[in-house]
This record gives C-alpha cells, sequence and structure tokens, in this order.
C-alpha cells in the first residue's frame, strides 16, 4: 500500500498486513510524522491505536473542510492543502501511474487551489469524469471543479464498477 505523509508529501510504501495488525501508529519515513489512514481502513485502525503520550502540542493548522482521495488498485493519494498536486499519466514519475496505451505520459493533474479541487486534461485522448448526481463528461484541454464522490478515466470511459477507474472520495479531516 502506498501513502502519501501530510506533513511533508513523502510516498511511503506500507505493507498492508503491519497496517491491518499493528499495534501502535506508523511514521513517516522521511520525516517521522505519523501517517493518517482514511476510509473503512481507518476506522478499523482508530480502535487499535494506542493513545500516544502527551507532547507538546504544535499551534493548529488551518485545513480544509474536507480532504480528497485518489485511489487507483492499491495506490491511495491524498490531495489537500500539504500536498496539492498530483499528477496522473503513464510515466513512472507520475503520483498515479497508469499503463494503457491511451493514456498520455502526463495525462492529468488534480488540484487544490483556493480551498476547491480541479482535474486538469493535458492529454491527447481526453479525461472522462463520472461524478455522482451528473453525467459523465470527457474534459479536454481544460479544467473542471471535482464536487463529489466520482471516478476518472484517462483516456477511458469508466464507470462506477470499473476496475481500472481511478476513485475519487472526498472525506472530512478530523
Amino acid at each position: 500500500m502506498i501513502v502519501y505523509c501530510e506533513e511533508c508529501g513523502y510516498k511511503n510504501v506500507i505493507d498492508e498486513k503491519r497496517v491491518s495488525n499493528m499495534g501502535s501508529q506508523i511514521p513517516c519515513e522521511k520525516c517521522g510524522e505519523f501517517l493518517r489512514f482514511y476510509g473503512i481502513k481507518a476506522e478499523a485502525l482508530k480502535a487499535s491505536l494506542k493513545k500516544p503520550k502527551k507532547t507538546p502540542q504544535k499551534a493548529p493548522k488551518k485545513t480544509p473542510p474536507a480532504c480528497l482521495i485518489l485511489k487507483y488498485g492499491k495506490v491511495v493519494v491524498i490531495v489537500n492543502e500539504t500536498r496539492s498536486r498530483v499528477e496522473i499519466g503513464r510515466q513512472k514519475s507520475n503520483d498515479i501511474q497508469v499503463s494503457n496505451n491511451r493514456v498520455s505520459r502526463t495525462h492529468a493533474i488534480v488540484e487544490f487551489k483556493k480551498g476547491t479541487y480541479y482535474l486538469t486534461d493535458q492529454s491527447s485522448n481526453g479525461t472522462y469524469l463520472l461524478m455522482e448526481g451528473t453525467e459523465g463528461v470527457t474534459v479536454k484541454r481544460k479544467q473542471v471543479e471535482l464536487t463529489a464522490k466520482g471516478v476518472i478515466g484517462p483516456g477511458y470511459k469508466v464507470d462506477f464498477k470499473s476496475s481500472d477507474a481511478i476513485q475519487i472520495i472526498f472525506e472530512p479531516t478530523s
């Protein structure tokens, strides 16, 4: 499982068994801050985590009302103020790598700007976007606001049940 550190943005590779069977929090390999988990696994983890010893508290950071989570297979990327830009494409250097010949090297970008999440297509084939409560659209060389749970198909059409879709999940920050 890949988990990005909210503090420094470092890409941590975590064994899923370590997450489900852990008795303490997992620190970031780069900065040492404890990693945060969202969604179904987070609820299971909350019950098993030990309360950390009291340490001097840092001033609370201003956080957006929600974070956006992109999930593609075992890759999970959190987009928020700390990590405000995520690249999707065929290149290995992308945050979410999609191996498909219809996918451009850097196909699309998901960004957090001024409290809003956006998808920007940079490809030849367009990016298919389907959000709850709306009809699916193909975005070509433009920017679209992400407002609801949905799926992304870089270069190909997807639906909510597609295994090759990039899932868009909004979760409140805690």
